[in-house]
């Protein structure tokens, strides 16, 4: 047992880049907590602005699912239009011409 050593502190988790642009659905709550740190420079660090990060958390948390199903609906209609080609073509086509001799 060696007296005097620690393991080194976990990393904190860190958010994002608090751009609006980025977070559109969350436009209040990035605002709500830049104040806070602005107006609480030093005491941010012991907890002042936890509310303010955690309603951050919560609403990028939203933000994400939102941006999955948005992109996930994207993928399954696309995959529906190649579908609807390979039906129509096949799977051996160029420029929508069949081609008889690849395997």
């Amino acid at each position: 047992h060696t007296h005097g050593t620690r393991a080194p502190p976990l990393p904190a988790r860190m958010h994002p880049p608090l751009t609006l642009s980025n977070h559109p659905l969350c436009r209040d709550v990035v605002i709500a907590l830049k104040v806070c740190h602005k107006e609480h420079p030093l005491a941010k660090h012991w907890g002042v602005c936890n509310d303010q990060k955690w309603a951050l958390d919560a609403c990028l948390k939203k933000q994400k699912l939102l941006k999955y199903k948005i992109n996930s609906d994207k993928a399954k209609a696309e995959k529906a239009r190649l579908k609807v080609h390979l039906d129509k073509y096949g799977h051996s086509t160029t420029n929508g011409t069949l081609n008889e001799d690849i395997e």
